[in-house]
């Protein structure tokens, strides 16, 4: 499991602060205390991905949609980010992995911007962010920046914000924003921990309605990025999944982890946005116990539901990416699907599109419905 592997790396926790008045106009989200939707949303629309025979993507993914269509890379050891139509046509790849001019040595997520593809690449003490040509699959320029940084976020100003994490030795300011050019304009939330912690490396940023949203990996809240300050917008009460706070005063990194496991955790992995929806995904960990939740809220109605996930049983819900009107997509991986394919919650329609499907077949679109 990627979360599991990834706490190992976790040495220490710092939670953003904000004012009372913040956190009384924040949503405050109780998980105990929202139903369960014992239906899981109905699959209406499927878009099976097509192949390109040098890259097979497996079950781990990171995905970005757009009115250009679907961004595609594995987690884990990507050779390239494919481009798919909104049909799944396979387009290309847009980026390549590797040291020949127009490519990359790596990346870490990526963003749509306009007609641009934009992605960061680690270089230690710095990031470059890469910027490549969406109708015509090439690197147009390369800009390296002040700061080093896991995630980022470009603005409509030209300026990006960027994300580093709880490592001291990565820098002394884990929020920071930088010029179209890389300089620093400017920094927030200080860093005070030992050098020895090794950050997080997951996304951090999160577009949502008129506003953009940023989290910090395993902490209950959610801001707002405002124009001098970070403004809560949510906040989840986990239950039995909250941390005390004295387990964070544990010094050696080995016990706090065993101390960390054994009471439990929770994260708002990844979180989507519009008009009507707040929709997040959790992730609730103890011990061996590993499960996720689909968290549902009406902004309109007020109301509040979540569907358990796992991803031996219900696949297709597993990664969420993107929120569109009244659906959430999702990608699954397609030997999950055959596997389930008489239990699928799916219209007749998509059953029949998904018959077609093979184990060495690449993952598929899923449009959930949330409205009940």
């Amino acid at each position: 499991m990627r979360y599991f592997n990834s706490l190992l790396l976790v040495l220490g926790f710092f939670a953003c602060t904000s004012e009372k008045n913040d956190a009384e106009e924040a949503e405050l989200i109780v998980l105990d205390e929202i139903p369960i939707q014992k239906n899981k949303l109905l699959i209406d629309q499927a878009i099976l991905l097509g192949s390109d025979s040098l890259e097979l993507l497996g079950s781990e993914l990171r995905t970005v949609f757009s009115k250009h269509g679907f961004f595609v890379s594995n987690y884990n050891g990507p050779k390239a980010i494919h481009h798919f139509s909104l049909e799944g046509e396979h387009l290309g790849r847009i980026v390549d992995v590797g040291e020949a001019p127009g490519q990359v040595l790596r990346f870490e997520e990526f963003w749509v911007k306009g007609d641009t593809l934009i992605l960061n690449t680690g270089k230690g003490d710095h990031i470059d962010l890469n910027f490549f040509s969406i109708p015509d699959h090439t690197l147009i320029k390369t800009i390296e920046t002040e700061a080093s940084a896991f995630s980022f976020y470009p603005n409509e100003d030209g300026s990006f914000w960027l994300y580093s994490g709880l490592n001291k030795a990565v820098g002394d300011y884990r929020l920071q924003r930088v010029d179209p050019d890389g300089k620093i304009l400017e920094k927030r939330l200080f860093n005070d921990f030992s050098d020895a912690l090794i950050p997080f490396t997951e996304k951090s940023f999160f577009r949502g309605e008129g506003r953009l949203l940023f989290r910090e990996p395993l902490f209950p809240e959610i801001y707002e990025v405002l124009a001098d300050t970070l403004k809560l917008a949510y906040r989840v009460d986990f239950g039995s999944y909250s941390i005390p706070d004295e387990i964070w005063e544990i010094e050696d990194p080995f016990e706090l982890f065993e101390r960390l496991n054994k009471n439990g955790f929770a994260d708002v992995y990844s979180f989507y946005e519009n008009e009507k929806y707040f929709i997040a995904d959790l992730v609730l960990q103890r011990e061996r116990d590993y499960k996720k939740e689909l968290l549902i809220l009406d902004r309109i109605n007020r109301e509040s539901r979540k569907i358990e996930i796992t991803q031996e049983h219900f696949p297709e819900y597993y990664s969420p990416f993107a929120l569109e009107g009244d659906r959430v997509l999702f990608v699954a991986y397609a030997p999950a699907l055959i596997q389930r394919l008489d239990q699928l919650n799916v219209t007749e329609e998509v059953r029949e599109q998904l018959k077609v499907l093979e184990e060495d077949s690449n993952p598929v679109i899923l449009y959930g419905r949330l409205e009940k």
